[in-house]
């Protein structure tokens, strides 16, 4: 590297060193390496300032708030050409003015629980994602041992729609994926099934025992409930449960008549090898509410 000297500066620059290291009683040497010490320091990024917790906090759920309404324009939840804006958001989520939304977006105003439970009713997104970053964006439920609670959801109900999903391909080939859907409140809820039994061949002994379990209980409890079966061809083939907005499988899957067959104590595609003749039972239940007369 090539060194310059102190006489090979412009006159003036070396002029305006020289007054300088007089005034402070130093030598011209001594004056540069202070101004290059001053200079060096201005080139060093300043130390981030302490957030608060309350700052941290704000900053991650303004953060998240933006990504959910990013994603839910991304699952196309909204038709074509009418996806809202964020004043819009502001509206249908119940705000007198879009401002503290914005400034919730911002993190420069930290939103209320009831803000927070009116965004969750809407999007349908999950509370424990949205405040804290825990789980997944859309909460998915694992209700391979508690789906009767799931499908006696508002049991007198005519408003609620059950789909049901068989997974196709991908990582989580036969997992059944159950969105239920309450037109009245407008709201969604997903569960899925794969741990105790899964549609496709080679379940095992226990499986085919839970899977005749659960196809006699939506059979005999639920025969009077809107229930439709779907096949959902997997793109992503990594998706975890709760990854997308419910409408987004729905847009996807195509209607199947798995679950038909089952009822009907057919087997699909082999699910049932080896096990087909306890499904006899199954052809000849009568479709019933599970209430005794």
């Amino acid at each position: 590297m090539a060194r310059v000297g102190i006489r090979d500066l412009p006159d003036h620059i070396y002029e305006a060193i020289c007054e300088s290291a007089e005034k402070n009683n130093r030598s011209i040497e001594g004056e540069v390496r202070a101004i290059l010490q001053t200079y060096v320091s201005t080139l060093e990024p300043e130390p981030a300032p302490n957030q608060t917790l309350r700052q941290i906090w704000q900053k991650g759920v303004g953060d998240r708030l933006d990504l959910l309404f990013a994603h839910l324009r991304k699952d196309q939840v909204f038709f074509p050409g009418h996806a809202p804006t964020l004043a819009g958001i502001a509206r249908l989520i119940g705000e007198e003015t879009p401002a503290h939304l914005l400034d919730c977006l911002d993190g420069i105003a930290s939103p209320s629980f009831d803000m927070l439970d009116r965004v969750i009713a809407w999007s349908s997104g999950s509370q424990d994602w949205l405040e804290s970053g825990v789980g997944p964006m859309f909460p998915a439920k694992n209700i391979g041992s508690e789906y009767s609670e799931f499908f006696l959801y508002e049991r007198d109900s005519k408003e609620v729609t059950f789909h049901l999903l068989r997974v196709c391909g991908g990582r989580l080939d036969g997992m059944i994926l159950c969105v239920r859907h309450d037109r009245a409140k407008q709201a969604y809820a997903t569960g899925f099934i794969y741990e105790h039994f899964n549609l496709k061949r080679g379940m095992g002994a226990g499986g085919h025992g839970n899977l005749h379990r659960f196809i006699r209980f939506l059979k005999t409890n639920c025969g009077d409930r809107i229930l439709k079966a779907y096949r959902y061809e997997e793109p992503e083939k990594s998706t975890e449960p709760g990854a997308h907005h419910p409408q987004y499988y729905l847009r996807l899957a195509s209607e199947a008549d798995w679950l038909q067959k089952l009822f009907a104590g057919e087997d699909p595609a082999d699910w049932l090898e080896g096990n087909r003749s306890a499904w006899k039972e199954i052809a000849e239940l009568s479709f019933g509410n599970g209430k005794v007369d």
